[in-house]
């Protein structure tokens, strides 16, 4: 088989980028994983992504996995918005099930009783008929996500 050769574009050097992302020659990816009993790693977020609520870290994949077991949501993102007092609020986004009743911040948060510690609970509710995701990957954006829902 042969390789042929292919123009590589080069993309331009961000040297303050790279070294903030380098901690004792490591490559800090900003990943967050969680260990299992087994020791088997498992990717939960991104260290961006973390909410903080009240001195309290919040993983958004963790919420929107239960949230998404709600008969009347299609779709569902979890973003952090800002707030006074709590530094910011945990906010389900959420693109509901056509023709069905819509949900209710109430009934999204008792999905969560029992399973989710309390300050994981919702405390705000946006309906959205679609949320922003990648083109490639088709991954939300949470960060456009809550710039749109902070100018609202």
């Amino acid at each position: 088989m042969r390789l042929e050769r292919h123009a590589v574009r080069r993309l331009p050097r961000r040297s303050s980028a790279t070294s903030a992302c380098l901690r004792d020659g490591w490559y800090q990816t900003g990943d967050l994983a969680d260990e299992d009993g087994d020791g088997f790693l498992s990717i939960v977020g991104r260290k961006g992504d973390l909410i903080r609520t009240g001195g309290e870290s919040v993983v958004p994949a963790e919420v929107e996995a239960v949230l998404a077991e709600h008969p009347s949501v299609h779709d569902v993102a979890v973003v952090g918005l800002p707030d006074p007092s709590w530094g910011e609020v945990v906010c389900a986004v959420v693109v509901p099930v056509r023709d069905q009743v819509t949900p209710t911040l109430a009934s999204l948060r008792e999905l969560c009783s029992g399973r989710l510690a309390s300050f994981k609970h919702p405390r705000q509710l946006r309906l959205v008929e679609s949320l922003p995701r990648t083109a490639s990957t088709g991954q939300i954006q949470r960060r456009l996500l809550a710039q749109l829902l902070s100018e609202r």
